[in-house]
């Protein structure tokens, strides 16, 4: 009696301190029962209540399945139970958990919601809101069952309903956090940015210490390009939790997306101090290395990464920009058959054979090649055409609706038509990206790639660079005569020669992206640039597309003289080509029209925000891509100060200022 006495005490002590939330002491008590009695099912029950608590799942699980065998028929028991497997995503016993208890406990909600819950996480989605919403109308009340309502249908992307399931839960609590901040995740999901930000912030203005929040606002200010607020975010969590691997990674791409490289770097390598060979601190280590100029470093951080995620093609990816950013030309095309963007279009055009190698008699073969990505990279790429013509092929190609009327005049292309139209029947069908690797001498690009992956950190980087002849020239186009003669007419009611036409920004901006994923963008500061560029003694144009409203004007009042509006020729290819052709100097971004530029036959003064992007190499002032152009890179620590005064100079270099 003693003993059962001493028991039935530790139990209610135990009780007592978990409903003050003092779980190891709960703990403690529960394991001194388990001690004397290992099978007690209230011990083994309570104590996997606590163990999940404090994180132990595992043993969790032990002793809430051995609880669940010694009281068969006690659906609290079971329920834990379904939630603890549920959390390990053992789904199939949580709802064979759940449903007894429901069979035995029929009145109760949550056992019901768990069973839900297991369902939807097992994708049958049509049964979990099946049974979401009979419990919605007969317990409307529970704010805890429009918040797992709202998880289901955020989960099969109904984020409309799911949105107005979270703010019902809300209303019946409005201090109910998790709701808050799911709530907010969808917002964020939907680029509702100002809204999520809002509930964010709503959820860190109740408990500052509320990480889930801030991690997923750090998140949010990535995915809106205010890259140093995301920043701050990120090192209030890190003290606290320096093991959480996504609070490292939004670091190091707000540090990227901000040209912070050598900050990024360092970021990388304490994150793999904290989190050693986690796959995707080590993916991102090794862009930073590259970035950086670590180049053997950074491939030796690859071969780790892909010894432990070797599916990943995120590591080759990286090893494809490495490569062709120092100048490994014939292994970079190589790695890059592997690129995910290739895939979008072969499961576009599942009918077609779509080859990566060329026929072995090119004199009578017809070969039909597909545009991939956006216009630059069409004008990129399509520099190999020629080569493909001058084996003697017969090419059709495929272009983007946009720009197939420029194509036709380009030599070497038999015909091109719009991508629209069916397939033109050939037994080559090729994707311009593989074009490269296609024409390659694969002994070169075998015996490159061997070198690199030889080479071990410390060492330089293997001397096997690729000579000229690995950089074919830029097709050329010539301008349609008419609009030669219309773009000299309306430059010369701008103002006098010279022409300098202007870019300051490319690609979608931030908030115009997806929360899923950053696109590329490159933006120079206008102010910045405009002061910059203020002594060459012609007129000023501004290229941009989609200028902000008051963008020009205020380029035009930090120049100290008039800009003149040419933006509608980004709708107009074949009037920007002629606008390039004429003008004197172009400087700005690397976007389309700086392949306009060189399709036009002139050089450009191109502004390269760190990270470059591999067309315009690791470091240099030129780029074997583009000869002539002259590049003025933001240093690794986001300073662009050099990069103006060198712009500045070479400018008044060629174009001395006018005597008054």
């Amino acid at each position: 009696m003693a003993a059962l006495n001493s028991v039935t005490r530790e139990i209610e002590a135990g009780l007592d301190a978990h409903r003050q939330g003092q779980i190891e002491s709960a703990l403690s008590c529960y394991r001194r029962v388990l001690f004397v009695q290992p099978d007690h099912p209230d011990a083994l029950n309570l104590s996997g209540v606590a163990l999940q608590q404090i994180g132990q799942t595992e043993q969790a699980l032990t002793n809430l399945r051995r609880a669940a065998q010694l009281r068969r028929n006690d659906p609290a028991i079971l329920a834990n139970l379904g939630q603890i497997c549920a959390a390990l995503h053992q789904n199939t016993e949580a709802e064979a958990a759940y449903r007894k208890a429901c069979r035995l406990d029929p009145r109760q909600p949550t056992h019901q919601m768990g069973l839900a819950n297991a369902l939807a996480q097992q994708g049958r989605y049509a049964e979990a809101h099946t049974l979401f919403e009979r419990l919605t109308l007969h317990h409307p009340q529970l704010p805890d069952l429009w918040f797992n309502r709202g998880n289901g249908l955020r989960d099969q992307g109904r984020a409309a309903e799911a949105v107005a399931s979270y703010q019902r839960a809300l209303a019946l609590q409005a201090g109910f956090l998790e709701a808050r901040n799911n709530l907010a995740g969808v917002l964020h999901g939907m680029l509702r940015f100002d809204e999520a930000e809002r509930e964010y912030r709503a959820c860190l203005a109740a408990d500052a210490d509320y990480s889930p929040a801030r991690v997923s606002l750090a998140s949010l200010l990535v995915d809106v390009g205010r890259n140093a607020e995301a920043e701050a975010e990120c090192r209030k969590v890190l003290p606290l939790e320096p093991d959480r691997v996504e609070v490292w990674l939004i670091l190091g791409k707000a540090q990227n997306h901000h040209g912070l490289v050598n900050a990024q770097l360092a970021t990388m390598r304490a994150a793999l101090l904290q989190v050693p060979d986690h796959p995707g601190l080590m993916k991102s280590c090794a862009t930073a290395l590259f970035n950086a100029g670590h180049f053997a470093e950074a491939v030796g951080m690859l071969e780790r990464g892909q010894a432990i995620a070797a599916d990943d093609r995120a590591y080759e990816a990286i090893l494809t920009e490495g490569l062709l950013a120092n100048g490994y030309v014939e292994a970079g095309w190589l790695c890059y058959r592997s690129r995910k963007s290739a895939d979008y279009f072969r499961a576009l055009y599942p009918q077609a054979v779509l080859c990566s190698t060329l026929p072995d008699d090119m004199s009578a073969a017809h070969i039909v090649i597909q545009r991939e990505q956006g216009l630059g990279d069409e004008l990129f790429f399509l520099r190999y055409a020629a080569l493909l013509a001058a084996k003697g092929a017969r090419i059709t190609y495929r272009a983007g609706a946009k720009i197939h009327g420029l194509l036709q005049r380009v030599p070497g292309l038999n015909a091109v038509v719009e991508e629209s139209t069916p397939i033109p029947p050939s037994q080559t069908v090729m994707l311009l990206g593989d074009l490269p690797n296609a024409l390659a001498p694969p002994e070169i690009a075998q015996r490159q790639l061997a070198a690199v992956c030889a080479v071990q950190p410390g060492q330089a980087p293997p001397a096997c660079v690729s000579g000229p002849d690995s950089y074919p020239p830029s097709l050329t186009i010539a301008p349609l005569p008419e609009r030669i003669d219309a773009m000299r007419t309306r430059l010369a009611a701008a103002g006098p020669a010279p022409y300098l036409g202007l870019t300051w920004r490319a690609g979608v901006p931030p908030r115009e992206q997806s929360a899923a994923g950053w696109g590329p963008y490159k933006a120079a500061t206008v102010s910045a640039f405009a002061q910059a560029i203020n002594g060459f003694p012609g007129t000023l144009l501004a290229l941009q597309r989609a200028p902000v409203d008051g963008e020009i004007e205020a380029f035009a009042q930090a120049a100290g003289r008039p800009v003149h509006d040419f933006t509608d020729l980004n709708d107009d290819l074949e009037g920007m080509l002629a606008l390039l052709a004429l003008i004197e100097e172009y400087a700005g971004v690397s976007n389309t029209n700086m392949h306009l530029r060189a399709v036009a036959g002139k050089t450009a003064r191109v502004l390269v925000p760190a990270p470059a992007e591999w067309r315009w190499m690791q470091s240099g002032d030129v780029s074997p891509w583009f000869p002539g152009f002259s590049l003025y890179r933001q240093n690794h620590d986001g300073d662009w100060s050099s990069a103006w005064a060198t712009l500045t100079r070479d400018l008044s270099r060629a174009w001395p200022a006018r005597a008054a």
